[in-house]
């Protein structure tokens, strides 16, 4: 995914770019900031700590009991329960990683119509067995990539990191301490009663925060 920015900014014709990414999209903005440094300006990413050598570890037992969706996926019973209902399967994140009364049932229903889509289970479900199960589908063409990012531990490009506090999916104590890993600018935001979609949560705030970055790197 983080190859597909690159193409797609290749495409427009826009050679460097500040990015903001939630969860996956954190994840997206790190390997940019990793891999094509010389592409990206700054980047803000919500929810999800930097993973040094894009590597996951579980954390804590109490992270762990939060992690209990990707475990499900990687039982057979779960995964086709996964791909018989994605939508429901969904709500329970929905519903339990953030405190009560984020989102409205219209929110829900726009955003689940994309849910049922045969390859969203089928891309799920590979991205979290990948972690746990041998002989899981990747890509050959990333191999270089891949490799590339093993070896990458410190990030040079300014960034940005805001959290919830109330975050029960990825917990706000594994994002602590991560400046010794920013050579450059780095910030972390706790936001106080937001749990794991900042962006849908307090979008006022998250957009002033990232907009003082990329405005104040401007050249």
């Amino acid at each position: 995914m983080a190859q597909d920015t690159i193409d797609l900014a290749n495409k427009l014709g826009i050679e460097r770019f500040a990015i903001v990414g939630h969860d996956w999209g954190a994840r997206i903005a790190y390997t940019l900031a990793a891999l094509f440094p010389e592409r990206v300006k700054s980047i803000a990413a919500l929810a999800l700590a930097y993973q040094p050598r894009g590597e996951f570890h579980l954390g804590s037992f109490v992270q762990s009991k939060q992690f209990w969706y990707q475990f499900f996926q990687c039982t057979d019973a779960g995964a086709e329960a996964v791909r018989h209902d994605p939508v429901g399967f969904a709500r329970i994140q929905w519903e339990t990683w953030s405190p009560g009364g984020w989102f409205n049932e219209e929110d829900f229903e726009v955003a689940s119509r994309h849910f049922d889509k045969p390859d969203w289970a089928a891309i799920t479900l590979n991205a979290y067995r990948s972690r746990y199960l041998a002989g899981e589908v990747l890509d050959s063409r990333y191999d270089e990539l891949q490799a590339r990012l093993k070896s990458t531990v410190l990030i040079e490009v300014p960034a940005l990191m805001m959290q919830g506090a109330s975050d029960f999916c990825d917990l706000p104590s594994a994002s602590e301490v991560q400046e010794r890993y920013f050579l450059s600018r780095y910030e972390r935001i706790l936001l106080e009663g937001v749990g794991h979609f900042p962006h849908r949560e307090a979008p006022a705030v998250v957009a002033d925060a990232a907009l003082r970055l990329f405005s104040s790197l401007q050249t």
